[in-house]
């Protein structure tokens, strides 16, 4: 189990609770935060999240299909900038801090 910690669009805190083996998309999309349009493929960027930079290095940075699509959304934030549908997420997450891009 692990906690992710997230800031909404409108400046509201949230913790969510987790088990390894899904991805942040999954979880914010059960939580209606994200709209996640594509179902996790990287096509359409309703998922963006900034990671906090304390948090950048443990999850990686996004390969290059990933960059040109946060690229495109206007709101592209070098070192915070992912879809939270590539974030797996697993015990060494447990803490995450992130907020959500704006919806496009």
């Amino acid at each position: 189990m692990g906690t992710a910690y997230v800031v909404d669009q409108n400046g509201n805190s949230h913790e969510l609770a987790f088990k390894s083996g899904g991805t942040l998309m999954e979880l914010l999309h059960e939580h209606d935060m994200v709209r996640a349009e594509c179902g996790g493929m990287k096509i359409c960027a309703t998922c963006h999240v900034f990671v906090d930079s304390e948090w950048y290095q443990t999850i990686g940075a996004a390969d290059e299909n990933e960059c040109e699509m946060l690229d495109g959304t206007g709101d592209y934030k070098a070192g915070r900038s992912r879809l939270s549908c590539q974030i797996e997420l697993s015990d060494e997450l447990d803490g995450i801090k992130f907020e959500l891009a704006p919806e496009l």
